[in-house]
Formats: C-alpha cells, structure tokens, sequence
C-alpha cells in the first residue's frame, strides 16, 4: 500500500510573518544542490527559469480580479495571475503558496495560491496560472518596492 507525503506549504501574514514552517529539509537540500551543480546558463535562459522558494515571500498584496502581488525579500515582486473564481485575496490575512511541479515557485510552471478560510479551519485553494517576476519599474507602479 502506497502513502502519499503531505505537501507543506508555508502561510505568510500580509505583515510578513511566517505562520507555517515546512517541514521537509531534505528534499529541499537535495533540490539546492543539484542547482548548485547545474552548469551557469545565459541571461536568457536564467531569465525564463526565474524561480523562488515559498519560505521566501516576505508579504503579499491584492492587485486586482485575478491578480496577486508576492514580496520576496525587499528586492523584488512577483505577480501571480490567477485562475478566474479564486478566493478573494484582498481579504486574505495570510496565504500559503506551493509549486505543483518540483519545490520552487517558477516562471512558466504551475503553481497554488492557499487562502484560509474566514472561519479559521481549513484553505481554500485556487490555481496560479502564470507567474512572473516584475521589473522594478513595475514593481514600483504596483507600490510594491522598497527603496534600493
């Protein structure tokens, strides 16, 4: 019989405050060495595997129907674009994000947006179907950077 590993994923308050830790380091190490090993590509390929890892985002922000903003660190911001009917995350204290693909959160591959409940049990997920890295000059349009 077969058992399947839960996925974690790590929820972060609007403030920034990591909620959830998760809790398997290994995979997580096993995945940063073999980038560690990986031969360096040229800008444009880097570009295109623009990635993140969820433990990462530092904040969020609504921008809009279908649209969430994600900080990570102070440097840079992510626009995630999201499947039409997904909960509202204007509203949202804290989110949860996790790739569908691998460990890291990457341009071009799917991903999950987690948003708990309003009754405090239980998330409600919805489907991110494209995920980019913004310019700071876009980021700064969304007013989502801080100062370099």
């Amino acid at each position: 019989m077969l058992q399947r590993r839960a996925a974690s994923a790590n929820l972060v308050s609007k403030a920034g405050d990591t909620v959830m830790r998760p809790t398997y380091l290994l995979p997580a190490l096993l995945a940063c060495a073999a980038c560690v090993a990986q031969p360096q590509a040229g800008p444009a390929s880097q570009a295109a595997q623009a990635c993140f890892w969820p433990s990462q985002v530092s904040g969020f922000s609504d921008a809009g129907p279908d649209r969430a903003l994600v900080r990570i660190g102070t440097r840079e911001t992510w626009e995630l674009t999201l499947s039409p009917g997904c909960p509202d995350v204007d509203w949202a204290m804290k989110i949860g994000i996790k790739s569908r693909s691998g460990e890291r959160i990457c341009s071009g591959r799917p991903a999950e947006l987690l948003v708990p409940n309003a009754s405090g049990s239980g998330l409600r997920s919805c489907m991110v179907s494209s995920v980019r890295r913004l310019s700071p000059e876009e980021a700064a349009v969304d007013g989502q950077t801080s100062a370099p």
